[in-house]
């Protein structure tokens, strides 16, 4: 089956014709078409599954070590962690029902403790405009580059010491032995391995690192070029997607579902294949990151294609998508999921067989 990716209306000169050719090439690689259903921990489960197949010995044996568990179930501990709330002064886990099947396995006195203190530890280290933050913790699940952007530049909108691939530079760091730089707070290997696990999934999908920016009228913006536009509804970032609705949800929320018969317990052999395959990326390991969120930029492209927007609402701050044609996109979604998801497992292990080879 063919598959047609569509371009941005009034941005196809964003996207070269080499990079949308290489995404497509690979969402061609991938199976037929698959249904959706909201993941919730299901997408990490399903990169630690991977990455619990492709580890050495002696990696396997560390992680062991570190976590007691696998990195199938410690791969969610990142966002389990974002139910950790500030409570009459207090710290306090409190879990939100959609969460609770991955958490359970954190949930004894001293899981829960080790929660409540990453959070506090963590929870104001960041600077933010205005000299104010809080829940910096939450920040290090993503970037917002502008898809204009071919390659992830810390000199570039969208990025900081504290998103995604500082994140990951500073858990890498940890396990290397190394202190944990500003503003992170990482108290030990296990807390760097669980954040590891976990951040390695955020990083392939593309709308945790790729952005668009659009002004009132629902005009594509490039935020590095001075075009980011003052208007009533103040900044024209989409907070990856989080501000754009796209039916009965927004098209963060599309982008993370996956297909049913995507489950950690049933990972095909022709996936691990695809996933032993991935080629390791060049460099000292702590440069990885940053090659791996350029890569997740253009299937950030990918995930923007095939888009309108109307104007954004003066009442919620949204714009709403209207897609060129839904199936297809969907369908390209999906594909291009199941292609990251499998990058990710690879890359796991692939870290962590260099820290521990």
């Amino acid at each position: 089956m063919s598959l047609e990716v569509y371009p941005i209306r009034a941005r196809a000169s964003i996207c070269d014709a080499s990079a949308i050719a290489a995404v497509i090439l690979a969402l061609a690689l991938l199976l037929g078409p698959i249904r959706a259903m909201a993941f919730g921990a299901q997408g990490h489960e399903v990169v630690g599954a991977i990455a619990d197949r492709l580890l050495n010995p002696h990696a396997s044996r560390q992680v062991a070590h570190l976590l007691g568990m696998s990195l199938q179930a410690a791969a969610p501990w990142a966002d389990c962690v974002k139910d950790v709330r500030l409570d009459a002064g207090e710290f306090r886990y409190m879990p939100e029902s959609h969460r609770q099947r991955a958490c359970r396995v954190f949930e004894t006195p001293a899981g829960i403790a080790r929660m409540e203190d990453y959070v506090r530890r963590n929870w104001s280290a960041c600077a933010a405009p205005g000299g104010h933050a809080s829940a910096c913790h939450k920040a290090y699940h993503y970037a917002d580059v502008a898809i204009q952007r071919s390659r992830y530049d810390r000199a570039d909108v969208g990025t900081s010491d504290h998103d995604i691939v500082s994140a990951l530079r500073a858990a890498i760091d940890v396990l290397r032995g190394r202190p944990a730089p500003a503003p992170f707070s990482i108290k030990d290997r296990s807390e760097a391995l669980l954040m590891l696990a976990h951040f390695v999934g955020d990083v392939h999908q593309p709308l945790h690192v790729g952005a668009i920016y659009l002004d009132a009228d629902g005009r594509p913006v490039d935020p590095d070029a001075g075009a980011q536009t003052a208007h009533p509804a103040g900044s024209t970032g989409t907070r990856g997607g989080n501000a754009i609705d796209a039916g009965s949800t927004d098209l963060h929320a599309q982008w993370d579902q996956l297909p049913t018969s995507l489950r950690p317990s049933s990972v095909s052999a022709s996936m691990l294949a695809a996933a032993r395959a991935v080629p390791t990326s060049p460099g000292d390991v702590g440069a990885w990151p940053a090659e791996w969120a350029s890569e997740t930029l253009l299937a950030a492209r990918a995930a923007y294609a095939g888009i309108a927007f109307e104007p954004q609402s003066s009442v919620t701050g949204h714009w709403t998508a209207r897609f060129d044609d839904a199936d297809a996109y969907h369908l390209s979604r999906r594909r291009l999921q199941t292609e990251q998801l499998t990058r990710a497992g690879a890359r796991l292990a692939q870290v962590l067989k260099a820290v521990w080879p």
